[in-house]
């Protein structure tokens, strides 16, 4: 870091020592239809209309406005125009980036440059939203099918949380990114780094995880649940089904986190935090040229985290490091590598909340800050992911793209949690499940690819090529779970139990492994028969297979393998541009999932088959300032499996039969970007309704209904140093259960608050007041009830350079 500090003080003080050369700027001309407003939300409309890259600090460009710009001319006399008032200048730094720079006066009357530091889109990222100030999608998005395409012109519904929005809001981890997205629904019912959580998307589970568009294994463990978000410019959800770029998986939603690349020219911040229940964090960013021509470039990330929760006794911290270099190997290739270092250990945590009900039946009142983990319970992840990947452009508008990526991680889990048993009036009858999980897990991805446009029939389109896959593997030692001879599990008083209870003895039992491969080529076309109309088609053809193996240490091992091959993912989409603002649009998309469950020949059941089917309408105004969208969608699932009644495998389980499965509807609607100048807003409505092949409704314990919107408001005039802010989270209500044991969960309204006041150009401090009324309100009542956080509060004091 040091050197990298070094690096960069060097290579800014170059360049503000000499005339940066000039590159040549595109040519021809453009359409551009622009309308006037603050400056920050014109350059991003300019710069996707533009296909350009605008760069500029924050600061300079606050409480600006610009007229906008309209009719037909080349981009460098648009930006000009755009500019015009603002007292800023623009400069080409080469054939795809502008910066922008604020002529200040020197002492000696001579005009120099003031500082610069990068806000915008970096070389490799044309869709990055740091900077951009907005809440909606600052470029194209690649995460539904690895084409270019904006949020409007993408016939399925795409959530973009961006780099401004984690920030306003405080949200630190992908939990709550998730938590605060349209359409998604997090069931939190334990500690981080447990797997008593959940996160469901259109009434399934969403299991696909990528970083930077590589698809996850959904081996255990591989998810990125507990990612921390210093590492990543923006999250990009898309909800239903993503087989085409994922394969594997349900048609939920597929979560792709976007790292941060390097940046032209300098700019940093470091952050600190400090908040309810001991919480702290300290956050750094430092990124910028390496050497004086700025063909090497880098960028360095790092936070640490400690505090206490609501929940008593529970304590998590985590550290995160992430670096990574950007070069120029020619004007047309571009060369990134990295390494993303995250380490995450929850202590006195339970994998589960309390019990729900007493042995008699009646309900139980649990305080919110119950803990329900033995005093010596743990989860500790480490995750270690290194990554390179190789960009070339071609004369003809191609680009061809390679990735590669390897992961290792290991988790380890201390289980000793109290909810074993039914609970009597006088605080009886209650244990704790006791256990260990651990396991070293790794991940080897390759991914190649090509996109770019051809000519047919007199009409330009588009074309997406690729293949890649992974092998992913878990292995580690087993260890007792659940039952462990002559281990007393039993706690004498649940009332007034504070964990202690003796940790067990826990011996390996032997070994297990987990392989996994998956192998596909993919292909993606864009096909424009008008220039309103664009048809997308897509297929992907998959291999898959996984074998497991068990060897304990007092018995024969034991072998399983499955595979599937020649699987065949179709896409389809088609979009229509009704008007320059708005578009409706259809696809279908489907998936398949694996399972384990047998049937009475001991053979595991076929994969589940996803289909899904959306419609709706999406709107961009303000040249893309503000998008809107509507839609409604239709889910399937094939071959799920049913309880096989009084019929059992040759190993003595129950045995399944494949059935016609469980059916998904519903509507969503979203609001993104700037309504106003200064007024930013982002948030939805969705309503799913899950019911299975009978009719009966599933999934009762996740709201059919939910509302989500986040807006904040910057001060006009000499107010302008403010920004206020709030949000609304309301769910409809949900029960589980039947009888005397059903639990309902009334709908219910969640409100938070957040001000930021601008100390200086470069200082800002940031108050976050979540659950501002104190709620009370349970995430989940699946097996056990969980509640969710009290109000607390947050603050935030950044520097930027």
């Amino acid at each position: 870091m040091l050197l990298a500090s070094t690096a960069l003080h060097g290579a800014q003080a170059a360049a503000t020592a000499g005339a940066v050369p000039q590159v040549a700027q595109q040519t021809g001309t453009r359409a551009f239809a622009i309308a006037g407003g603050p400056l920050p939300g014109v350059l991003a409309a300019y710069g996707q209309a533009a296909g350009l890259q605008i760069l500029y600090p924050t600061d300079i460009a606050q409480g600006l406005s610009s007229p906008g710009v309209t009719g037909t001319m080349a981009p460098r006399e648009a930006l000009v125009r755009l500019l015009a008032g603002t007292g800023l200048t623009a400069r080409f730094v080469d054939a795809d980036t502008v910066t922008l720079e604020k002529p200040v006066s020197g002492s000696d009357g001579a005009t120099m440059l003031d500082t610069m530091t990068v806000q915008g889109v970096a070389s490799g990222d044309r869709g990055r939203s740091e900077g951009s100030g907005s809440y909606t999608a600052a470029g194209p998005s690649t995460s539904a099918t690895k084409l270019d395409l904006t949020l409007r012109e993408t016939p399925q519904s795409v959530s973009v949380m961006t780099r401004q929005r984690m920030d306003d809001q405080g949200l630190n981890e992908i939990r709550d990114v998730l938590n605060q997205t349209v359409g998604v629904t997090r069931q939190q019912s334990a500690a981080l780094g447990s797997d008593g959580s959940e996160i469901y998307a259109r009434g399934f589970a969403v299991s696909n995880y990528q970083v930077d568009g590589i698809p996850r294994s959904t081996v255990y463990g591989f998810g990125d649940s507990i990612s921390d978000m210093a590492l990543f410019d923006r999250v990009e959800v898309v909800r239903g089904a993503a087989g085409l770029l994922n394969g594997v998986g349900d048609p939920s939603a597929a979560v792709n986190l976007v790292r941060k690349r390097p940046t032209p020219t300098v700019q940093g911040y470091v952050q600190g935090q400090g908040g309810s229940w001991n919480r702290y964090r300290g956050e750094a960013d430092l990124s910028g040229p390496l050497v004086e021509n700025g063909r090497l470039r880098g960028r360095v990330v790092g936070a640490y985290q400690d505090g206490d929760s609501f929940i008593d006794r529970l304590h998590e911290r985590k550290k995160v490091l992430y670096g990574v270099l950007e070069a120029d190997i020619s004007d047309d290739t571009l060369w990134t590598a990295g390494i993303e270092y995250q380490k995450h250990r929850s202590d006195d945590a339970s994998r589960a909340g309390f019990p729900l009900f007493f042995a008699d039946g009646g309900r139980t009142d649990f305080s919110r800050s119950f803990n329900s983990g033995a005093d010596w319970a743990y989860f500790t992840h480490d995750n270690l992911t290194v990554f390179s990947d190789v960009k070339h452009r071609f004369g003809n508008g191609w680009t061809a793209t390679l990735n590669v990526e390897h992961s290792t991680r290991e988790y380890d889990g201390l289980l000793g949690y109290g909810v074993r048993g039914t609970l009597d009036r006088d605080g009886t009858g209650m244990g704790i499940w006791p256990g260990r999980w651990n396991s070293t897990l790794q991940q080897t991805s390759i991914n190649a690819d090509v996109t770019g446009p051809f000519e047919l029939f007199g009409r330009t389109h588009d074309l997406m090529a690729g293949v890649g896959g992974y092998y992913a593997k878990r292995s580690g030692l087993d260890y007792p779970l659940w039952y462990i001879d002559g281990y007393d599990t039993s706690i004498s008083n649940y009332y007034t139990w504070n964990g202690r209870i003796a940790q067990p003895t826990l011996n390996p039992t032997g070994w297990s492994q987990t392989n996994e491969r998956q192998m596909a080529a993919y292909l993606a076309t864009r096909l424009r028969p008008t220039d309103a109309l664009s048809v997308i088609l897509g297929s992907r053809i998959s291999r898959w297979e996984q074998s497991e193996e068990s060897h304990p240490n007092d018995a024969a091992g034991t072998a399983d393998k499955r595979s599937e091959n020649g699987v065949l993912t179709p896409y389809a989409g088609i979009v229509f541009d009704v008007t320059d603002i708005w578009s409706v649009y259809g696809s279908y998309t489907s998936i398949f999932k694996p399972q384990d469950y047998k049937d009475v020949a001991g053979k595991s059941l076929d994969p589940i088959d996803g289909d899904a089917y959306e419609a709706g309408v999406k709107a961009e105004f303000f040249g893309g300032r503000l998008n809107a969208s509507a839609a409604v969608f239709l889910i399937q699932q094939d071959n799920l499996a049913v309880a096989d009644s009084g019929r059992f495998t040759p190993d003595g389980g129950q045995a399944y039969k494949a059935a016609k499965g469980a059916k998904s509807k519903g509507f969503e609607l979203e609001l993104t970007g700037e309504m106003l100048p200064g007024w930013q807003v982002g948030g939805g409505f969705a309503h799913t309704t899950v019911k299975d092949a009978s009719g009966q409704r599933l999934l009762t314990y996740v709201p059919r209904d939910t509302l989500k919107m986040f807006t904040t408001y910057r001060l006009p005039g000499s107010w302008d140093r403010l920004t206020v802010g709030g949000n609304v989270k309301w769910q409809g209500d949900i029960y589980n259960g039947t009888g005397s044991r059903r639990t309902e969960q009334s709908s219910y309204a969640v409100v938070d608050l957040m001000t930021r006041y601008r100390i200086t150009e470069k200082v800002s401090a940031t108050l976050n007041v979540n659950n501002l009324f104190d709620k009370k309100y349970m995430t989940s009542i699946q097996s056990y009830g969980y509640y969710g956080e009290p109000r607390n509060a947050m603050l935030s004091l950044r520097a930027t350079w």
